[in-house]
């Protein structure tokens, strides 16, 4: 499984629609069913201004309607606390919250801020290239 970090949603939110956005790469080599977000995107997509307008709140359920959606459990949680107690450098709660749901769930991460995520014992960074 490969999760999404929420910039990867929302690069591909801001996107001319004639452009091929990584999420559109990523569908064109990873099976959709092997795609997912974790529950903490739905909450950082919905803080965006643009999910008042009726559209753009469209568009972005078209997208993320597509993705298994995994859950924000107990033992996710008390990973993402632990990641952030115990890392040696500063990370956002939804940014601990998301790398937890990826250790968790066994699956790699594809993110466009890959600084906020290298130094995380046992997360696997998602490489395009490498997968092709």
């Amino acid at each position: 499984m490969v999760i999404l970090d929420t910039n990867v949603i929302i690069d591909h939110l801001r996107q001319p629609p004639d452009t091929e956005s990584l999420l559109i790469k990523l569908k064109k080599k990873i099976d959709r069913d092997r795609l997912a977000i974790s529950m903490i995107t739905i909450q950082e997509l919905y803080v965006g201004k643009s999910t008042k307008r009726k559209e753009d709140e469209k568009n972005l359920l078209a997208v993320v309607g597509a993705l298994k959606i995994l859950e924000y459990s107990y033992e996710v949680a008390k990973l993402a606390g632990e990641l952030e107690r115990d890392l040696n450098l500063t990370i956002e709660f939804s940014d601990a919250a998301i790398a937890a749901t990826a250790i968790v769930n066994g699956a790699e991460l594809v993110t466009l801020n890959r600084k906020h995520f290298e130094k995380i014992a046992g997360l696997e960074l998602f490489h395009l290239k490498a997968s092709t």
